[in-house]
């Protein structure tokens, strides 16, 4: 009777090994780091469940490969941010959290308990959103020399406005950004993002597909004045009516789509000055910081041996 019991504890003991390494394999080797199934399948859910889609087959198999290429970028990013030591901001972390936790009318603890509700591990999630941030205060800390802004030259203009008496314009926008690869991977990519926009709308392709830290935002960037856009996409913007979405716009390694949502005249007498330039030199910072770091990751990911297992 013994040696039976000790025989069922074996087995069982292989089974549940023989389980766990059929639901909990590497499916991506990333220079010395590992994906596993577990991680995207977490991810898939994280991406279906705050898009509000039913967690099914055919959704799955749509969001597999945007997942799994938003992990590939993860891992590269953590390890360049363990490697130089650098920590998020605890603040700009808990207030995106809040934002993205508002879209479902509820705080950063109400996210926790939607995470828990539907099987989605949210100290994954937590973990992303803060090498994000800690990568763009790597960036940061690398080109800051380089992220020059000529406030001068805003300062010419905004007094233009007020002088002329000129009405400033402003536009409520959002984006998709793709990160760019081989020409013909791209124009697959593209087309991809055309057939999910008309699908699905732009909101939740956005949430799907894109790069950019909005993406959880659904894509959303906010009213911006005009003149804290860059040359090539206002004379886009300025050529679209609400609604609309654009062609991409190609930009370094990048492509983004941008969707006009809403826009409007303001007068010079309701122009709060300070207010508005440190808006436009943001924007512009932020620009130059994206283009960098497409151009790092692309760097370090051309570096880095990445071998994809069989699923």
């Amino acid at each position: 009777m013994k040696q039976l019991i000790i025989i069922l504890i074996i087995f069982f003991f292989k089974v549940s090994v023989s389980f766990a390494s059929i639901e909990n394999k590497i499916i991506v080797n990333i220079g010395n780091q590992i994906i596993t199934s577990y991680e995207l399948k977490n991810r898939i859910k994280t991406i279906l469940v705050l898009n509000n889609k039913e967690l099914n087959q055919e959704n799955v198999n749509r969001t597999k490969s945007q997942a799994l290429s938003f992990l590939i970028n993860y891992k590269l990013k953590k390890e360049e941010i363990i490697k130089y030591k650098i920590t998020a901001n605890d603040q700009l972390v808990s207030n995106h959290l809040n934002n993205i936790a508002s879209n479902y009318n509820t705080d950063e603890k109400g996210l926790k308990t939607i995470f828990k509700s539907n099987g989605i591990n949210y100290e994954l999630f937590l973990d992303g959103i803060q090498i994000e941030f800690s990568w763009q205060q790597l960036i940061f800390n690398f080109y800051q020399d380089k992220i020059n802004v000529n406030e001068k030259e805003i300062d010419e203009e905004l007094n233009e406005i007020v002088t002329q008496q000129k009405k400033a314009e402003e536009y409520n926008l959002a984006e998709i950004e793709i990160i760019l690869g081989s020409n013909a991977d791209n124009e697959k990519k593209i087309k991809e993002i055309k057939d999910q926009i008309n699908k699905n709308g732009f909101k939740n392709t956005a949430i799907k597909y894109s790069s950019s830290l909005t993406a959880l935002e659904g894509g959303s960037l906010g009213w911006i004045a005009s003149q804290a856009l860059s040359n090539i996409i206002l004379e886009r913007v300025k050529q679209m009516k609400p609604g609309d979405i654009s062609e991409p716009i190609f930009q370094a390694e990048t492509a983004t789509f941008i969707k006009l949502l809403d826009k409007r005249k303001i007068s010079f007498s309701d122009i709060n000055l300070k207010k508005m330039k440190s808006q436009i030199i943001s924007q512009k910072k932020n620009e130059l910081l994206n283009l960098y770091s497409n151009s790092y990751l692309s760097k370090i990911k051309n570096a880095t041996l990445i071998k994809y297992n069989e699923q």
